[in-house]
């Protein structure tokens, strides 16, 4: 994949996660502004993590590292444990609104799946299949 398309996710990522705030802030006022933005920004921390993990997993795989699945495996897991931490600090410890954070860190797979569909339908006009 090229660069610009991570761009593009990154971007569809970063604007779904700010629509979704400030509607939950219209919605949900102060508290709904706060629970969405941190869900938007976990979200779009997660999708940076991932790519960075994925990156580099390809890199050493071209470079002949055989040993890069059980590699991406761990990194991916401890990812989601300290991801899981995350939100359980976010909903247990600071008490934040569970409906609008809900929203906010399910911007991630939403702007993935537009991002795909945006650039499939696109994929034909670059030249590439």
């Amino acid at each position: 994949m090229k660069n610009n398309r991570f761009g593009t996710m990154d971007l569809a990522n970063l604007i779904l996660g700010v629509f979704v705030t400030v509607l939950s802030g219209l919605v949900w006022g102060r508290s709904g502004t706060m629970a969405a933005g941190v869900g938007a920004s976990l979200a779009c921390i997660n999708l940076w993590v991932i790519r960075r993990l994925a990156g580099r997993a390809v890199l050493r795989a071209a470079a002949g590292d055989k040993g890069q699945a059980a590699w991406l495996i761990a990194a991916l897991s401890a990812k989601m444990m300290i991801l899981f931490a995350l939100v359980w600090v976010a909903i247990r410890i600071y008490n934040l609104a569970l409906v609008p954070f809900a929203i906010g860190i399910s911007v991630l797979p939403i702007s993935l799946v537009f991002s795909g569909l945006w650039l499939s339908s696109t994929a034909g006009e670059q030249g590439s299949a």
